[in-house]
């Protein structure tokens, strides 16, 4: 299987969007993917509701705080938690941890597979809960997590700058420090930094070897022109 690491790193929370229509097929694979995201205990206490007319993404995109470049985009999908499915099983911590935590491995499912698939996509968590419940009849004991928005980018911003490994990561306990990372991971920098490396030194190498076989010719080219010229 691919690595799905370039994936993750390429992709971009797009802020502009092209008003364009994003097929069913593509909106579909989507949502599949949000589906086969983790869940606690696999209860899988997400639901997806789709937004596609213009009129209705507005309306959204008023709720969430007049964030009005989020209706151009082809479908808004918001990831709702139906916690009380959770605290059935898990108690206090599954309402309030292990909803959210269940729906986040959805959306970003959701996103890599939108970006996979060409597409651009937000995450939205910024809207009025309250009001967005009355919009689309969502009923008063499941809880809206986010807006994944998903359309056409009308602009890809730059890669936003992200904390080096050694900064984020402890060894064994908090605030153990890792002086070495690339001897405890794989990063991908580190191994296109060795990769890089030896092919440097093998380009060398080659150049070192290809050099020493000239000289070997000249010198026996050397060498017969000289016993020729003594002959004569």
């Amino acid at each position: 299987m691919g690595d799905i690491l370039e994936l993750i790193k390429s992709r971009r929370n797009i802020k502009f969007f092209l008003p364009k229509y994003v097929s069913w097929e593509n909106i579909g694979k989507i949502l599949d993917a949000g589906r086969h995201a983790p869940s606690c205990g696999n209860i899988q206490n997400w639901k997806f509701i789709v937004v596609t007319d213009a009129s209705a993404k507005q309306k959204l995109a008023e709720l969430a705080y007049e964030q009005y470049d989020i209706a151009a985009a082809g479908a808004l999908i918001v990831v709702c938690a139906e916690v009380e499915k959770a605290e059935r099983y898990y108690g206090l911590r599954g309402e309030r941890l292990y909803s959210v935590q269940n729906c986040a491995a959805a959306i970003q499912n959701m996103l890599l597979e939108a970006h996979s698939l060409g597409l651009g996509s937000a995450w939205v968590g910024a809207f009025d809960e309250d009001n967005l419940k009355l919009e689309l009849s969502i009923p008063e004991e499941v809880r809206p997590q986010a807006i994944v928005v998903i359309g056409y980018a009308k602009e890809v911003p730059e890669k936003p700058p992200k904390y080096p490994l050694e900064t984020v990561v402890y060894l064994g306990r908090w605030r153990s420090k890792i002086r070495d990372v690339a001897k405890y991971t794989d990063d991908i920098a580190v191994i296109l930094g060795r990769k890089a490396d030896a092919t440097t030194q093998a380009v060398i190498q080659q150049k070192e070897k290809a050099q020493q076989q000239v000289g070997v010719i000249v010198d026996k080219a050397k060498e017969k022109l000289s016993k020729f010229l003594k002959k004569r």
